[in-house]
């Protein structure tokens, strides 16, 4: 089912990627998100809402330093035209849960 909001997010960020469970630092179990170029959300997991950010392929394609970045990190990914949005989420993002900028324990 469409919703207004998806239809907002496709219109911001393009048609959805995917849907993959990820494993979030400090979280017990995966967490389903819906996954775009730049934007990646879960609407309601155990009451809340978690959103990323992160850069857009674009983003990621014009900066040999970014792209290099995922090379460095991303197990099976060493060309630049290898990179998914999923690899620059797991790369770079940043999580809010309920609006709040999530920020990870060191």
């Amino acid at each position: 089912m469409e919703t207004n909001e998806t239809k907002m997010l496709e219109k911001h960020y393009g048609k959805k990627c995917g849907t993959e469970k990820l494993n979030i630092d400090g979280f017990p179990e995966p967490i389903e998100f819906d996954i775009y170029d730049g934007y990646a959300v879960c609407f309601d997991h155990k009451g809340h809402r978690y959103d990323m950010e992160y850069p857009r392929l674009k983003v990621i394609m014009d900066s040999n330093e970014l792209s290099g970045a995922i090379i460095d990190y991303v197990d099976g990914v060493t060309t630049a035209r290898e990179i998914t949005p999923l690899h620059s989420l797991i790369t770079f993002y940043t999580l809010y849960e309920d609006g709040v900028k999530i920020i990870p324990e060191e």
